[in-house]
């Protein structure tokens, strides 16, 4: 079953968006036209996750997502950090 999480890409910016989770990854979805190809559609397999840690950028929940290849995401989750990071943990990941 998909869930779904209300989320900004903190890169050069806050880019509005969405997270959606189904049983294999986690895909991070945006309208925005001016940025690269890669962060519109950012999708993010479970197994290729190595370790999730939250933490805050000024007042908003934030959640880092490490990758194996050592790219880092951080998210500023706005409803439900907690849910979303439950989520992860389901799914095997290390948080």
């Amino acid at each position: 079953m998909k869930k779904y999480f209300v989320v900004s890409l903190v890169k050069n910016g806050i880019l509005g968006g969405g997270i959606v989770a189904d049983s294999e990854a986690i895909t991070y979805h945006t309208g925005k036209l001016t940025i690269p190809d890669k962060y519109r559609h950012l999708e993010m397999k479970y197994k290729d996750i190595c370790k999730v840690t939250t933490g805050w950028l000024f007042i908003l929940p934030t959640v880092l997502i490490e990758m194996q290849n050592g790219e880092k995401f951080n998210f500023a989750v706005f409803f439900s950090r907690k849910r979303f990071v439950n989520a992860l943990r389901d799914m095997g990941v290390n948080t």
